[in-house]
């Protein structure tokens, strides 16, 4: 008996695979910090997400945002696959805590683009987590393109906000556009599209 169990455990041991260990060498070399490494090795990352992790690495984020980002990923029992999303957003001026929100209201990935673009069109982070929140609850959100339009208008960032709270839509910028150029305040503006 024990000659087949020997048989038996010399039949099994081929199919038994290494034990594949994650490569962090990409973090080293933007200069991770050893303790944040024991971090992600804690939440078993993959090579693919040590790539993007790298990624976001230079793009601007700290190794705490980035372990951070990981853990909200697993979260939502997802690997971590934003690296380039947080490397444009850093890039275009977006603060780390922003992006954390972002991925906290799952508004990263085809949208960072949109996101970015309000950010370089001069548009404030809070701006950019107000639309985020919206569009996370299924509510209406005016577009980026709307929202700068209506910035070049000269409508302060207060009753930007205001009139995202409110609903408006990208349809309803043309007209809101036409009362600034008439010399309308922000007030008047505010008054004409009360909340719905």
């Amino acid at each position: 008996m024990p000659a087949a169990a020997l048989a038996l455990l010399l039949g099994v041991l081929p199919g038994c695979r290494k034990i594949h260990r994650t490569d962090f060498t990409p973090l080293d070399g933007v200069g991770f910090s050893y303790t944040r490494e024991e971090d992600l090795r804690a939440l078993d990352i993959t090579d693919a997400e040590v790539a993007e992790l790298a990624n976001a690495k230079r793009g601007g984020l700290s190794d705490d945002a980035c372990v951070e980002l990981v853990r909200i990923a697993r979260g939502k029992q997802q690997p971590f696959a934003d690296g380039d999303n947080t490397y444009g957003l850093r890039q275009a001026g977006v603060a780390e805590e922003t992006i954390l929100e972002l991925a906290r209201l799952n508004q990263l990935g085809l949208q960072t683009g949109e996101e970015q673009a309000m950010r370089l069109a001069g548009l404030s982070d809070s701006i950019v987590l107000e639309v985020a929140r919206r569009r996370a609850a299924g509510k209406p959100a005016l577009s980026g393109s709307s929202l700068a339009t209506l910035r070049n208008a000269g409508v302060s960032e207060s009753t930007m906000m205001e009139l995202l709270r409110r609903g408006i839509s990208d349809s309803q910028t043309g007209a809101i556009v036409a009362l600034k150029r008439r010399g309308a305040s922000d007030s008047t503006v505010l008054s004409r599209y009360p909340a719905s």
